[in-house]
């Protein structure tokens, strides 16, 4: 297939984490392995299946994708409050389409945004997200999103569906995703007494 800057990056990124797990000491790789032990037991029903080495690249590619420096020791599992990202909003004002994430609160310091390319409005599920980068700080309880989005996937037309979902990172460790999806609206034409 057609190597996109995403497929590009992603393999780039594992390349480095990879590459930093062959400096490992024996002492690193022995802490890697409690630590997968541990987020096994806490996975629903017990069923994880990590080993030292799945952890290490989990956590740093998380890390690498964010932007932050590889971690040659495992962090402490994180205790995370829940994700403060709500509904999108898609805003249609004289042809321009803005998207917004309300957020209530600071999010962890680091969230990530993924999105989907715009489909049919009939659709109530997506399986195939990307993601689309950062959360920017919120403004009043609004986070534009519109740039990250229209980078990837360009304007979405009016009528069809968006799907975003984001996650939060705290030193590596990511919670669970949280979906939102919208409709982009037809826009208002301004009406002609403007003048």
């Amino acid at each position: 297939g057609r190597q996109t800057p995403g497929r590009e990056r992603t393999q780039s990124n594992l390349a480095r984490v990879t590459a930093a797990w062959r400096k490992r000491t024996h002492k690193q790789f022995v802490a890697w392995s409690v630590a997968a032990l541990k987020a096994n037991s806490q996975a629903p029903g017990g069923a994880g299946t990590l080993d030292a080495y799945h952890l290490f690249c989990k956590i740093n590619l998380a890390l690498v994708a964010a932007g932050l420096p590889i971690v040659m020791n495992p962090p402490k599992p994180e205790k995370f409050r829940p994700n403060p990202v709500e509904e999108l909003d898609i805003r249609n004002q004289r042809g321009v389409t803005t998207l917004w994430l309300r957020v209530l609160e600071a999010p962890a310091a680091y969230t990530f945004v993924l999105g989907a390319p715009p489909c049919s409005a009939g659709r109530s599920v997506r399986s195939n997200y990307s993601t689309i980068g950062l959360l920017p700080d919120p403004v009043r309880g609004w986070s534009n999103i519109t740039e990250l989005y229209v980078q990837r996937f360009g304007v979405p037309p009016a009528g069809t569906r968006v799907f975003i979902r984001t996650r939060q990172l705290i030193n590596g460790w990511e919670d669970g995703f949280k979906d939102t999806d919208a409709v982009v609206p037809r826009g208002r034409r301004a009406s002609m007494n403007t003048i």
